[in-house]
């Protein structure tokens, strides 16, 4: 199965002023033209400090008015319908949330309506009390851990919460919740939130096949680098490190699923791995295991197809026990869903994060591992592989969008002015990210599995401490050969390059039968690279150059370890709820990471600092769940500020999109060398795959041109930047509602969709030659693929130069062809005019 999430519906994106009231709204009105002015003045050339300090002061006093209208208020809020305008749509991928609401595809559905929180008065307000749209109440359901780092919360309607909050939820309520002692606000927010995460139903799951069993935990006895969360004091010392080696896998047999994908039911999360455990059972005579609620299933006579993991089933210790939670399953028709499907097709890049830690890199070194995306640079513009290889229209790419599989159909159409400005965009990119290291690498993405087969032996044996089929420092890949591997993961903040020898054998591969990379019990890899295996994934290199550089660079380092904050439970109210998020809105982790890489490349790297920041940032991930963070004392914050006062390094303008005035001098740094590495030549276009018939993309080979069509279609050309707008970081996806408007009125005007496609398609391609053809593709491109695939079918091949071109009676060449032979001929006839003038 592979997941294509192509069906998605679109809703409402608003933040909080769209709630405000008549007065408040005066006061916002009159302070957006404040900020306007303000930034008028920072543009210009001169400096103004008497009108900057005076309009500060009228902000300042229009924000304390429009704060003390938030304190005055004391009804509910309403959103605003003036304030729904079409830029404040986004899409959602078809999720359980969405499909358990019956959202119809593409349509915008009007029971989900995210808010962003720029006033948390206004916040408090609607999650206290609602808020209404339409004679409709909406409440407050959850916020992912990523919404909550960008300040946003779902809402629902009341009406479509009360009817599916069972199927949602498995039946469990937050007055059972509360019963129980409660829960941690966040984690509970972070729980309802994976119904809304993109995937596919898993149609044919049965719950009656699965079971939930205790999780493998060992001591894993290893050197250190201890750091004290209070004192920060840091201590080299060997030390037993408690590691739950399953969190967040479970098992399912390959009978049911041959790939390894990450699913999600009702408050239960993870990565299933196909391991034949039934297999084992067999040859070991043992067949029966406990769940954690001590009841004993018997794998073969129970037929038991997934075996999830304690750590999976995250609300477990709310439910009287499976049964229970099995029955509401059913009653209450719940889904299962499948998401992030084991693929390893796509190529890999490199990051900044990861090459910055190498700081003794040669030029040499930097220009062998970035010799690929070099060549590809380089030619752009004349190789038709590479052109469509980047472009990403390959048979290895299995999300390819609609333009892409018009390519690999047609390659023909890279000669297209449209393709042309496409590959230069495409090529200014790849220029951008290679001088931020961010280039291909000889390695691959994949998922990171623990040894299941000692997960096996404690589950089925009783092993506490189980032997396993990996050794310590050993990791089992097929995808490599048996040599060396450096296994890598982002965030990378400290030096977290973990090199493992890949040892892939006939045993193991009884065993392994993914393509993931599984790694031993008796290894620290999880507290190098801060994973879990609830399907996170490692970048596994397998280029010589840079393993033999890390292996450099890691000689003396050891994994750093400290004692994280627990998370503690509390009643669920909107109390608790709004003051947890807002707790939770502080931290910012971005900061923290730029600090590290500002140390990582300056003159004098410090480790020490390195260590401090890493620690105080995985801190920080996890301040939403805790609430906890340590503080520095004096000498560490002096330690880090020696460099932090510093401007971003060079090379973010690359990463980052950062102005020259915004960062550092270029200085010799791994990175920041790159500048000088990676070429930027301009393109040379040459043509390519033969030549481009642009009636291929047509229905019909001859068509009327319809000026109304036309009109409309440049109307919305010309005001598309302002339809798609500035609102929200999620303009890619609102970019694709605004093309679904542009469609709807397009066939007002006639509801031919296929005549309309080939209206712009004569229109654009021949009459006028249009560069941007992005409308075009992303309104109709479904059409042109479809004639395309039609037309390749009944097609001819240039008999001078081989390219396709529409069947048409007599013809047997390209018409690029067609006018050289017709010159040629035109030519050979005045040449035998002028030879019987002469011989008259």
């Amino acid at each position: 199965m592979v997941t294509k999430l192509n069906r998605q519906i679109y809703i409402y994106s608003v933040d909080t002023s769209c709630f405000y009231n008549e007065k408040e709204q005066k006061i916002h009105n009159k302070l957006l033209k404040y900020y306007k002015y303000r930034n008028y003045l920072k543009k210009m050339k001169k400096d103004y400090p008497k009108y900057k300090k005076k309009i500060n002061t009228k902000i300042n006093l229009l924000k304390d008015e429009l704060y003390s209208l938030f304190d005055k208020n004391e009804e509910t809020r309403i959103l605003r319908n003036v304030s729904l305008r079409d830029n404040k749509v986004i899409a959602l991928f078809d999720s359980t949330l969405t499909r358990t609401i019956g959202a119809e595809q593409d349509q915008l559905s009007k029971d989900i309506i995210v808010v962003q929180a720029f006033f948390f008065e206004v916040l408090e307000d609607i999650i206290h009390n609602g808020f209404i749209y339409n004679g409709e109440k909406y409440i407050y359901f959850s916020s992912s851990a990523g919404q909550i780092r960008t300040k946003k919360s779902v809402f629902l309607k009341e009406s479509v919460w009360e009817k599916h909050k069972n199927t949602l939820t498995c039946g469990l309520s937050v007055d059972e919740i509360n019963s129980k002692g409660g829960i941690n606000i966040n984690k509970y927010q972070a729980y309802l939130a994976l119904s809304n995460s993109a995937s596919d139903e898993w149609s044919n799951f049965d719950i009656n096949r699965a079971i939930v069993v205790n999780d493998l935990e060992t001591n894993v006895f290893s050197e250190v680098d201890f750091i004290d969360r209070d004192t920060f004091e840091i201590e080299r010392k060997k030390m037993n490190i408690p590691i739950e080696h399953t969190d967040g896998c479970g098992m399912i047999l390959e009978s049911v699923s041959d790939k390894a994908f990450m699913c999600r039911l009702p408050f239960v999360k993870g990565l299933l791995v196909p391991f034949p455990y039934d297999k084992f059972a067999e040859e070991n005579k043992s067949y029966v295991v406990k769940d954690i609620y001590g009841k004993e299933w018997d794998i073969k006579k129970d037929k038991i197809e997934i075996i999830f993991t304690k750590s999976q089933f995250k609300m477990h210790k709310y439910y009287n026990d499976w049964k229970d939670y099995q029955s509401r399953f059913i009653k209450f028709n719940c889904q299962a869903a499948r998401l992030n499907e084991e693929d390893v097709s796509l190529d890999s890049y490199l990051n900044y994060q990861m090459l910055q830690s190498l700081t003794d890199m040669s030029d040499e070194e930097l220009q062998i591992i970035s010799q690929e995306t070099i060549d590809d640079i380089i030619r752009v513009g004349s190789d038709e592989e590479t052109m469509l290889r980047i472009l990403g229209a390959t048979e290895d790419n299995r999300y390819k969008n609609l333009f892409q599989q018009s390519l690999e159909i047609y390659p023909e159409l890279l000669n297209d002015a449209h393709a042309k400005e496409v590959i230069k965009a495409k090529k200014k990119s790849m220029v951008r990210d290679a001088k931020a290291a961010k280039f291909k690498i000889n390695g691959k993405y994949t998922f990171i599995i623990p040894d299941l087969f000692a997960f096996c032996e404690f589950l089925f044996l009783g092993r506490t401490n189980p032997k396993g089929l990996l050794k310590d420092k050993e990791i089992y890949c097929s995808l490599f050969d048996n040599i060396k591997l450096d296994c890598l993961r982002s965030p990378h903040l400290y030096r977290e390059h973990a090199i493992r020898q890949n040892t892939v054998d006939e045993e193991k591969s009884k065993w392994f039968i993914t393509k993931g990379v599984y790694t031993s019990i008796y290894d620290t890899i999880s507290k190098i690279l801060q994973f879990d295996v609830d399907g996170d994934k490692a970048l596994v290199v397998a280029d010589q150059t840079l393993v033999t550089a890390a292996e450099r660079n890691m000689k003396g380092i050891v994994p750093l370890y400290y004692e994280m904050a627990k998370a503690e439970a509390e009643e669920i109210n909107s109390k608790n709820i709004y003051r947890s998020l807002t707790l939770a809105y502080k931290a910012n982790i971005g900061i923290i990471s730029n600090d590290i890489t500002k140390i990582w490349n300056s003159s004098n790297v410090s480790l020490k600092a390195i260590s401090f920041l890493t620690l105080y940032n995985n801190f920080v991930i996890d301040y939403a769940k805790t609430l906890f963070l340590p503080e520095f004392p004096e000498h560490v914050k002096a330690e880090i500020q020696k460099y932090t006062k510093s401007k971003l390094p060079h090379f973010f303008i690359y990463a980052k999109d950062k102005e020259k005035k915004q960062v550092e001098e270029v200085n010799n740094s791994v990175v920041n060398r790159l500048e000088y590495i990676i070429p930027n030549k301009r393109i040379h276009f040459k043509q390519v795959a033969g030549t481009f018939d642009y009636k291929m993309l047509m229905n019909s080979k001859k068509v009327k041109i319809d000026d109304s069509i036309i009109s409309k279609y440049m109307e919305f050309e010309k005001k598309k930047k302002i339809l798609i707008g500035k609102y929200n970081d999620t303009k890619k996806k609102s970019k694709l509602y605004i093309y679904e408007i542009i469609k709807k009125e397009l066939l007002k005007i006639n509801p031919d969709e296929t005549y309309i496609t080939d209206v712009l398609v004569e229109y654009l391609y021949n009459i006028k030659d249009s560069k941007n053809k992005d409308t075009l593709w992303d309104c109709f491109g479904e059409v042109i693929t479809r004639n395309l695939k039609e037309n390749i079918n009944d097609s001819l091949s240039c008999e001078n130069c081989e390219s396709k071109f529409r069947k048409t009676k007599n013809k047997t060449r390209c018409a690029s062809c067609q006018k050289i032979k017709d010159r040629e001929n035109a030519r050979m006839r005045k040449q035998k005019q002028r030879e019987r003038s002469y011989s008259a």
